[in-house]
């Protein structure tokens, strides 16, 4: 009886062990436990596309990360972390983008921004960018870490271009993005995908008018880390034909989620917040000289 007893106390230990990990695992460093995965572009605005066809299979941004976020999704939810995907545009009405869309629980947020209009935050109104509402969503939900899903691409032909990117933004990004491009190049780059011999590495990005900057900013002030994925070239032959297939496309999206798992598990979370959203920096709407030229509704103008 009494090694019954003892038995039974070993088990309930070993049960609340288990309980304080899992714990420990979805509320990192006192956060949300959230993360917010965002769709890059939107149907009908479809971002990097492939040249041409590989394997009968042209690739396109949007509708890649329409199919694949799931993937990164699980792996973020497999580990203990609440995840949420949502998409600037419109739910997608035609198959097959709308069962993706409905598999990931994709959010639509209802505003695509054709032709590339800029708008403010409606937390930090200095901040002005397409896209906008994804890092608005971000804030809302509180999330710990937002990961804006994109490929890169340059020029209208095919080349081989392999120096991608994982963009972060300027106080709380850099941990996050450095785990998501370690886990790339841990895994996928050069490890089936190749990519010349060169790893994917880390930009810090925040001034006013640059790609991504404003996202990655009203993050930054809201004391969450962002990160924009920019690692595969759609006009890289070698990476379409890697990313046209269902186990590499899989494998490139978990590990984009494993690094995400990897950050919120590292204890590297830094909880920068904007001290005074009133006082201006290079990230403001006006520091570029693109910016001083146009009229935006709403945009708060803090330089003069």
């Amino acid at each position: 009886m009494r090694g019954l007893r003892q038995w039974g106390s070993w088990l309930l230990l070993l049960g609340a062990a288990v309980l304080l990990c899992a714990c420990g695992g979805v509320n990192p460093a006192g956060g949300s436990g959230v993360v917010v995965l965002d769709v890059g572009h939107f149907v009908g605005g479809e971002g990097a596309q492939s040249p041409g066809l590989v394997g009968g299979v042209r690739l396109g941004e949007n509708a890649f990360w329409y199919r694949y976020c799931y993937d990164v999704k699980r792996v973020i939810e497999r580990a203990g972390y609440r995840c949420y995907v949502c998409n600037r545009g419109y739910v997608p009405t035609q198959e097959p983008l709308a069962s993706y869309a409905r598999r990931a629980r994709v959010v639509g947020l209802r505003h695509p921004d054709r032709n590339g209009a800029r708008y403010p935050s409606r937390y930090f109104p200095d901040r002005v960018a397409s896209g906008m509402v994804s890092a608005d969503y971000a804030i809302y939900r509180r999330a710990d870490a937002v990961v804006f899903l994109h490929h890169n691409s340059s020029g209208s032909g095919w080349g081989h271009p392999t120096r991608g990117v994982v963009l972060a933004n300027r106080y709380n990004g850099r941990p996050l993005a450095q785990c998501i491009a370690d886990a790339l190049n841990r895994r996928v780059l050069n490890h089936g995908m190749p990519n010349g011999g060169q790893n994917c590495t880390v930009q810090v990005r925040y001034r006013d008018a640059d790609r991504a900057a404003g996202w990655l900013n009203a993050c930054d002030d809201a004391g969450i880390a962002a990160a924009v994925t920019e690692a595969a070239f759609l006009n890289n032959r070698e990476h379409v034909a890697f990313l046209a297939t269902e186990s590499g496309a899989r494998r490139f999206a978990e590990a984009v989620g494993q690094g995400v798992v990897d950050f919120l598990r590292s204890g590297r979370m830094r909880r920068h917040r904007r001290a005074d959203p009133f006082r201006a920096d290079e990230g403001s709407f006006g520091a570029a000289p693109e910016s001083r030229r146009l009229s935006v509704p709403g945009a708060r103008l803090l330089l003069r």
